[in-house]
């Protein structure tokens, strides 16, 4: 367990920028709807055509198929966000931004609805408090990727530190992808009775 553990050091400051990436595409996405929700609302499918996909492709489908169609899409985005960081940290950075442009579009299409701060924190939370660290976790080690091949110490080749960087983002995998099945698991089975509350 100690080498997985170990790849979590050294990323207290690449997390920090990962979440304030985040805050700031929540922000943006906000503010984007409202000052335009009509351009948000005609381009939404453009915008969330994964999620949507996913939604018609669970509709009606066993528990099972569904928690896995979402566990599959989620270790996707998981992936993307680390190994992305070999184009030095681009991949991650924009990632992030996209992923909280989308969580503040649907908080503003939410409460434009009537639909009270309850409501979307019980469909969010209950499996975002999972798959959320998690993907910021990613595109912290994918960050360091980005930044360790923009900035080499002296001792290392370019090719060491993405070797060692690209071994420490597999090994996570070993914490990150459990949490995001049992995300998953979340989001199929209990999200939607806590939602249905509201």
């Amino acid at each position: 367990m100690d080498p997985i553990l170990n790849s979590f050091k050294d990323k207290k400051g690449f997390i920090i920028i990962s979440v304030i990436f985040f805050m700031l595409g929540v922000i943006i996405g906000y503010f984007v709807f409202k000052e335009n929700p009509q351009f948000i609302l005609s381009n939404l499918e453009k915008l969330m055509g994964n999620i949507i996909n996913i939604g018609k492709q669970i509709a009606g489908k066993k528990k099972l198929y569904a928690i896995g169609l979402i566990f599959q899409n989620n270790v996707k985005a998981l992936l993307l966000m680390m190994f992305g960081g070999i184009f030095f940290g681009i991949i991650p950075l924009i990632g992030m931004i996209f992923n909280g442009f989308l969580v503040g579009i649907m908080m503003a299409i939410v409460f434009s609805q009537g639909k009270s701060l309850g409501f979307f924190l019980a469909a969010m939370l209950p499996h975002g408090i999972l798959e959320l660290p998690a993907i910021i976790l990613g595109a912290s080690f994918g960050l360091k990727t980005g930044v360790d091949l923009l900035f080499p110490k002296r001792d290392k080749n370019k090719f060491e530190i993405l070797k060692e960087n690209l071994k420490n983002s597999v090994l996570s995998m070993g914490i990150l992808v459990p949490i995001l099945y049992i995300a998953a698991v979340i989001e199929t089975l209990i999200t939607p009775y806590l939602a249905n509350l509201f």
